[in-house]
């Protein structure tokens, strides 16, 4: 239900709607229970006045806001990676700035209605001052808006964003750090599990409630093991899980993996990584020409690439209080995570010398900072970046020489 909240983008502004009904339901009410003799600061005319142009105006000024965000998501999805479009609607400024748009102008309709019929002595003065009270929020919320979609198209601001999920992603996806358990052998599994496959539609396994499978595998005595790994695709009536040492109910496991339509970051940081790599191929295509930023992926890759070195990728794995493996799930190992963050960038940017460079002393920078288990599987992506370059470049040319250097700018300081 919380990863539900976080990707609907209704839920939020249905709550400051029915914030401003409320209060343009009550607020009238607190000036009509004022002392009759305290001054009036707003007349009723006036009142009325402000209200109509707080209803009439924020309406209007909704639609122009969703329509300029709209048109700048799709710029986003087409200048970087179509996966971004969710990753845009979950912004919390945007739900949030929606709402107050809606509820100063669902607040202004309702308290017109209460103030209606009213005396001319009657002094809406907390009526009024919520109503400025919310076209300043929205006032704010839309400067800040316009700034946090501005950022969101600078690279280096989107790609920080995106890493810094997918930071917090491997660290619970992959909370023990390499050596610090020893692997688990394979003598959980069974001849002949119990299968489970998927009810309902298909769509991409987006994160699976580890926490209850572990309980229910512990309450029955067996081993769940998770076929596909967050990120896969599941097709109807395929396996979804297996039940190892014993039956459980069918339709109650199901339910504890959820399937959508499109991969998230939150138990899945590949995906994180997914996102930079589409963003850094688009730039090194024919059309967009823009190695700069691609080096920028780079940059950012570097941090995540770092991170998950550092982490057992093959502890996916969950016990119980009394330290029984009761769940095992698929997730990919160092060399699939080196090929995802660095072989398709070196193949379409082979014919940059910035993002040669680049590309190179980020593999050596990894050689000096992590683990000597992760050396092999690096020191064979330098080989191919090698190759690679010489294949670009011809032999002698002053082209190979210069992409052959290490350097951390792309261009600019070679080491």
């Amino acid at each position: 239900m919380r990863r539900r909240y976080r990707h609907s983008l209704i839920v939020v502004p249905v709550l400051y709607l029915v914030a401003a009904i409320l209060l343009g339901l009550l607020v009238p009410e607190l000036d009509q229970r004022r002392d009759a003799a305290a001054p009036a600061a707003v007349g009723i005319g006036t009142a009325r006045d402000i209200l109509t142009a707080t209803a009439t105006g924020m309406i209007a000024f909704t639609g122009f806001v969703l329509a300029s965000v709209l048109v700048v998501v799709q710029f986003a999805a087409a200048q970087y990676s179509p996966r971004l479009v969710l990753w845009f609607r979950r912004d919390a400024l945007t739900k949030h700035a929606i709402g107050t748009f809606l509820a100063a102008f669902i607040y202004s309709l309702v308290a017109l209605r209460e103030i209606e019929g009213e005396a001319a002595a009657f002094a809406p003065d907390i009526t009024v001052l919520v109503a400025l009270a919310l076209l300043v929020g929205s006032s704010v919320l839309y400067l800040a808006l316009l700034q946090r979609v501005t950022d969101r198209l600078r690279p280096r601001t989107l790609y920080r964003a995106v890493v810094r999920e997918g930071v917090r992603a491997a660290r619970d996806t992959y909370p023990a750090l390499l050596g610090e358990h020893p692997p688990a052998d394979a003598a959980w599994a069974t001849a002949d599990p119990q299968r489970v496959v998927l009810p309902g539609r298909p769509g991409v396994v987006t994160s699976f409630d580890r926490r209850a499978l572990v309980d229910a595998a512990t309450r029955a005595g067996v081993v769940i093991e998770l076929v596909p790994g967050v990120g896969e695709f599941v097709g109807p009536h395929r396996e979804l899980l297996r039940v190892h040492g014993g039956r459980l109910d069918e339709t109650q496991l199901a339910r504890l993996v959820e399937i959508e339509d499109e991969r998230t970051i939150e138990q899945d940081p590949a995906f994180a990584m997914r996102i930079v790599v589409d963003t850094a191929i688009r730039a090194l295509s024919p059309a967009i020409n823009d190695p700069t930023t691609a080096v920028q992926a780079l940059d950012v890759l570097e941090v995540l690439v770092r991170e998950l070195s550092g982490r057992d990728l093959e502890a996916s794995l969950a016990r119980d209080a009394a330290g029984e493996l009761r769940l095992v799930w698929p997730t990919p190992s160092w060399d699939d995570v080196l090929d995802l963050a660095f072989e398709e960038i070196r193949d379409y940017g082979a014919g940059s010398v910035q993002i040669c460079r680049r590309l190179r002393a980020l593999l050596e920078d990894l050689l000096a900072s992590t683990p000597p288990e992760r050396h092999p599987a690096i020191e064979a992506r330098l080989g191919r970046l090698d190759t690679a370059v010489q294949s670009a470049f011809p032999e002698g040319s002053p082209e190979l020489a210069t992409a052959m250097v290490a350097d951390p700018t792309g261009l600019g300081r070679a080491r």
